[in-house]
């Protein structure tokens, strides 16, 4: 999936090495995980290849990887929470972080017939907060010193936004240009009113007489 900035793509043998330095006690785990840990790039390559969230890497039109974004099912059909961070601090505030999600959120809701996409993030990170509300999320309420990070206790915003309520306010991108599609119904209804009468029923009657017999 291709933005005006950014492209998701599947993960690369290298990419866990990426996720195990982007995730090492920083700004960036902070932000990404509300978590401090010191993880190798093994523990990384088990976690992604045994759980069951999945990971897209975030590159730059011109190769360079700069983050990722994950999508975990919930306990419903077509529910699932959606995390991601860019891991260079210097690429903030490019609107990387915020394509980044928004092409998944695309790809959630116009690929994988998605209904619900929830979000839990620390009421300490600025950044993810506010395209929350830019983009017109639904908040469901507060988390109560659910995350610890520098000595104390932080509450977690939970938010979502659900399938009607994405289609109002964006235009996803089709995979299949909407003219392309109904070009070839034209074309086949065409062919069908000139060539059903005489030719395709006809037939389809020959082939139901022969797995008659």
């Amino acid at each position: 999936m291709r933005g005006n900035f950014v492209a998701l793509q599947p993960l690369e043998d290298e990419d866990y090495k990426l996720f195990s330095q982007w995730v090492c006690p920083s700004k960036v785990s902070a932000l990404a995980r509300g978590a401090q840990d010191f993880v190798t790039e093994e523990e990384i390559r088990k976690d992604i290849v045994q759980g069951n969230t999945r990971y897209a890497t975030v590159v730059t039109h011109e190769g360079k990887k700069i983050g990722f974004v994950s999508w975990q099912p919930l306990k419903y059909e077509g529910s699932y929470m959606l995390g991601g961070v860019i891991g260079d601090p210097n690429l903030w505030d490019m609107g990387y972080g915020a394509e980044a999600s928004l092409l998944l959120m695309d790809y959630l809701f116009h690929s994988k017939n998605a209904h619900k996409i929830q979000f839990i993030n620390g009421l300490y990170n600025l950044r993810s907060v506010r395209f929350l509300l830019k983009n017109k999320v639904t908040i469901e309420g507060i988390l109560r010193d659910y995350i610890f990070l520098d000595g104390e206790y932080h509450d977690a915003v939970i938010s979502s936004i659900l399938r009607h309520e994405y289609y109002e306010y964006s235009e996803p991108g089709d995979m299949i240009p909407k003219s392309e599609k109904q070009q070839i119904r034209e074309e086949l209804y065409a062919y069908l009113q000139e060539h059903w009468k005489d030719e395709c029923f006809p037939n389809l009657l020959r082939q139901g007489e022969k797995i008659g017999r």
